[in-house]
């Protein structure tokens, strides 16, 4: 399995220890080194030579060079261990020092090459698999203490009545104050059928509830939200795991149920996942044989061909819509590339990640993991969807815009112009672009938070406000109106907050009335958001707040001008000979100035 996980170990095979296969290794390619005083060296580590061009090619393509050379640098790598570890100044853990050397290599290669220590590697296992033992709540720190967002339903937590709001202030009698997310869950998380002992601090109740709950499987919806928009289906997957397919397929069938007239299949902020999966959901919208995507790599193996083989319903009687954006890498990007390669819908928001590269996870015992670039995807068309980007930002470069979510601030690399790509050809002879990542057939911009925004939801100032107000209530509607006293409790409600002026000084803003005024939209949006997620769960809350998506409501409306298939691609053709057209007219602007200039210049001189 690849593209989130791929393990190279055997079935029943036994893992060997990394010092012991280094060691094997060093056996074989010669003496283990010998111990030396002062500066004492080896005539090997002394003795220079000059590497021509004609050694470096034969090192990459003379096996039998690779291969000795390969033996030579090993002994080199051994006997710089050997020495670290016995005669560094300061007593050194053998394994921090092998994971250090490993980290070193894995520098060299590109971005998605990583070691994973357990932490990461059980991470992996979590978000490919779709499930971890645990209570079933999600989790964020506010106000000091790890918060429960909400409950997932028919988990252990869910039927113990732990509701949104709620703070975790002890697990195992131990105060949780300050713990960070990652720090509470891992307490929280653990075998099926174990207990854990929390205590919780609820609004609006005096009285501290101590809890025992038993854990158990948690099984994690990788389509947390599917519902209708009018008539239009909407469906969100937020990530490729091995449930997706049949999650997808279940929503499709409910929102074919309900009527739907067209599908928007949102896979902004989708990071990637399962390739099993992608091509499950592929299958859900292609004919069977039709070509999902290739791979190509540096081994015969690596190199394959994925076609549907579509055995249920194709849901190709309605439109499709699929929504990208910067965020949208790996899985998505082939789901989305499937699609619009086959012309099976339209591609539409921002050119994807660019992530078309194929991990494959090689254990190196029970729980560490080497995750190793083996090979690069392509599209039905002949795209590489890979886009080559540096692994660590370059001297100069500001290293914390570099190390920025794509969406967090507009993107540092500029993005080549969309008729300057390369072009390729979908099956029905529509011009689709290369250059990494895929290119919507048409592109909608994205929005950004403003600074204001930024602050306040760093702050959870929303949530926790929320969770006072429902408190307060005997019932909540469930799409309540936010009147101008609530708005005003809040704006007080907020400049008690103990960080909001730090968040707010970040951006150089300071609270006031102004400020306030000028974002009550956001504001009062946000507390419905969160008044809904409160009282009647996720699915709600995301109702809300994709209200003001404008990308998704620019998606929406290219419904109302196209009512099928053939009038989405018929869309979407005119609008890039409209952007073509204003595309030349600039560049021949700008060769006229350029001109102008030119000739300006060479009178001067006359």
């Amino acid at each position: 399995m690849k593209l989130g996980f791929h393990d190279a170990t055997p079935r029943g095979g036994r893992f060997v220890p990394v010092g012991m296969f280094l060691l094997v290794l060093l056996l074989l390619a010669g003496n283990s080194p010998a111990q030396t005083k002062g500066l004492a060296q080896t005539p090997a580590e002394t003795a220079t030579t000059a590497a021509d061009s004609d050694t470096v090619n034969a090192v990459l393509t003379d096996p039998a060079v690779r291969r000795r050379a390969f033996y030579e640098d090993l002994k080199m790598l051994g006997d710089v261990y050997e020495r670290i570890i016995n005669n560094y100044v300061d007593v050194l853990d053998p394994h921090e020092v092998m994971v250090g050397a490993i980290e070193g290599m894995l520098d060299e290669l590109d971005e998605h090459s990583n070691y994973l220590p357990p932490v990461n590697y059980e991470d992996l296992m979590t978000s490919t698999e779709g499930e971890f033992g645990g209570l079933g709540i999600s989790i964020q720190v506010r106000d000091h203490y790890p918060t429960v967002i909400s409950p997932i339903e028919g988990t252990p937590a869910y039927y113990m009545g732990i509701q949104g709001g709620d703070q975790i202030i002890e697990i195992e009698g131990e105060s949780s104050k300050d713990l960070t997310s990652t720090q509470a869950v891992k307490l929280l998380r653990g075998p099926p059928g174990t207990k854990v002992n929390i205590t919780l601090a609820r609004p609006g109740r005096a009285e501290p509830i101590p809890l025992t709950i038993t854990r158990d499987i948690i099984k994690l919806e990788s389509v947390p939200y599917a519902f209708m928009m009018g008539d239009i289906g909407y469906i969100r997957i937020q990530n490729f795991a091995r449930t997706t397919p049949r999650e997808v397929r279940d929503k499709l069938e409910m929102l074919t149920q309900q009527g739907m007239k067209g599908l928007i299949l949102d896979l902004r902020f989708n990071p990637g996942g399962l390739l099993e999966a992608a091509k499950g959901v592929s299958e859900l919208f292609l004919p069977k044989g039709e070509l999902i995507v290739s791979t190509k790599g540096r081994l015969p193996s690596q190199d394959q061909q994925l076609y549907s083989e579509a055995r249920g319903k194709v849901y190709d009687d309605v439109p499709l819509v699929v929504l990208v954006n910067g965020s949208s890498a790996s899985a998505s990007e082939i789901v989305s590339a499937a699609i619009q390669d086959h012309d099976a819908g339209l591609v539409v928001g921002q050119t994807s990640f660019g992530k078309g590269s194929v991990q494959t996870v090689f254990r190196l015992d029970e729980d560490e993991a080497l995750k190793l670039t083996t090979a690069r995807y392509y599209t039905p068309s002949g795209r590489s969807i890979h886009k080559t980007r540096p692994r660590h930002p370059r001297i100069g470069q500001d290293e914390s815009a570099a190390a920025a979510p794509p969406l967090e601030k507009k993107p540092a690399e500029k993005e080549k112009a969309r008729f300057e790509k390369e072009k390729y050809y979908t099956d029905s002879g529509r011009v689709v672009y290369g250059g990494g990542g895929i290119t919507p057939d048409i592109e909608i911009d994205q929005d950004f938070l403003s600074d204001f925004e930024v602050a306040v939801e760093r702050d959870g100032a929303l949530f926790s406000f929320a969770v006072d107000y429902v408190a307060k209530l005997d019932a909540v509607p469930e799409n309540p109106v936010i009147d101008d006293a609530t708005f005003r409790d809040f704006e007080q409600f907020l400049r008690g907050r103990e960080n909001i002026e730090e968040y707010l000084g970040a951006f150089k803003l300071t609270l006031s009335d102004s400020l306030m005024e000028a974002n009550r939209g956001f504001i009062t949006r946000g507390i419905r958001r969160e008044v809904a997620r409160r009282a009647h769960g996720a699915q709600a809350a995301y109702k809300v707040a994709i209200e003001a998506d404008t990308q998704l409501h620019h998606a929406l409306d290219l419904f109302k001008k196209a009512h099928s298939l053939p009038e989405l691609l018929d869309l979407a053709q005119q609008w890039n000979q409209e952007q073509l057209a204003k595309h030349q007219a600039a560049a021949a602007a700008a060769a006229d100035s350029a001109s102008a200039a030119e000739a300006a210049e060479q009178g001067k001189a006359d």
